[in-house]
């Protein structure tokens, strides 16, 4: 009898799309598949799911399944495909709490991408090799992946490796696939308009760029980058990590050495900034966060986030183009803070 892997989800939402437990099945199927160099065959039918298996890269061939056998596995599929173990909810996470039925389309929406996806769902009841990571590409995956090594005993959906995962496989991805996915959500948020033009996209490039690091769900672009398009003075002071910097001795007389320094700049410049903090620092004889501090609250309404030098040009930039809301320059900024600080 020829080997080949067929699926089609037992269970699925009722929208049509995969669950968490469905997904698992499709990976553990696709991983078999590749390794045995046979198709991994799909139901040729329109639901969602299909989609969502292209969006998680599991390529796969339409056809009939073959029939399901009494033990629910269907004919020349091995039977650890019908063994593998239970999902747990897991503990709360920000965004709710993972469990075997939650939809793939909210881990989609989320902003999972599909590659950490995969590597999570792998990783929900396989162990990998002695000695290896937990971070694996589809190719490594299929290499390595060993159905002796799945786990009899129950396992719980670990919203923290989730994270972790889906923040490591941000970082590996292409600048211009995440401007792509993160549209939808700056748009949602309206911070841009519809169909935003080239420089508004290549501006948004920095952006992204510049709060990557901090970022572990797309889904939370709009709240790490609020301080671009949204900056409020009065916000920032209600904030007791931003009252705590301004608190701090010497804050005062730092935010009147900067600031006045700023308003006499028409365009604030990366190479200006630096040649600012210099003369503040010697005018202050201080330095470290009791003078940058101060100075990342007044332009950013908070004491900490990404480099100051790379959010100069984000601002000035951004303050002369057409977005569905104002990105206010380091001068408009300067002005708001001084007119609330008293």
């Amino acid at each position: 009898m020829s080997v080949r892997a067929s699926f089609a989800p037992a269970r699925r939402t009722a929208a049509g799309s995969l669950t968490v437990r469905g997904a698992r099945a499709a990976v553990y199927r696709w991983l078999w598949a590749q390794q045995q160099g046979s198709p991994f065959i799909i139901a040729a039918n329109p639901e969602p799911w299909r989609e969502e298996l292209q969006w998680l890269g599991l390529e796969a061939e339409e056809a009939n399944p073959s029939p399901r056998e009494h033990s629910g596995l269907r004919a020349g599929e091995p039977s650890w495909l019908g063994r593998l173990p239970e999902i747990l909810p897991g503990d709360s996470a920000p965004w709710g709490v993972g469990a075997a039925e939650t939809p793939i389309a909210d881990l989609r929406w989320l902003g999972v991408l599909p590659e950490a996806l995969v590597n999570f769902l792998a990783l929900l009841g396989w162990q990998p090799p002695d000695g290896a990571s937990e971070l694996f590409s589809r190719t490594q995956l299929a290499r390595l992946f060993d159905p002796q090594q799945i786990v009899s005993t129950p396992v719980a959906f670990d919203a923290e490796k989730l994270r972790a995962l889906n923040h490591h496989w941000l970082q590996q991805a292409d600048l211009d696939r995440l401007l792509a996915l993160s549209l939808p959500y700056f748009l949602a948020a309206g911070y841009l308009p519809e169909d935003p033009p080239e420089p508004v996209r290549l501006w948004l490039k920095d952006v992204i760029r510049a709060v990557l690091p901090g970022l572990d769900f797309l889904s939370l672009l709009p709240q790490r980058t609020r301080f671009v398009f949204d900056y409020s003075a009065a916000r920032a002071l209600e904030f007791p990590e931003s009252r705590a910097a301004l608190e701090r001795a010497g804050a005062r007389d730092v935010i009147r050495e900067f600031g006045g320094r700023v308003l006499e700049e028409n365009w604030l410049t990366r190479e200006r900034l630096a040649a600012i903090v210099e003369e503040v620092r010697k005018a202050m004889h201080g330095k470290g966060r009791s003078l940058l501090q101060p100075v990342r609250v007044m332009l950013t309404g908070l004491p900490f986030g990404p480099e100051l030098a790379d959010l100069i040009p984000i601002f000035e930039t951004g303050s002369q183009l057409n977005l569905a809301m104002h990105v206010k320059s380091c001068r408009e900024r300067v002005l708001e803070f001084c007119s609330v600080f008293v």
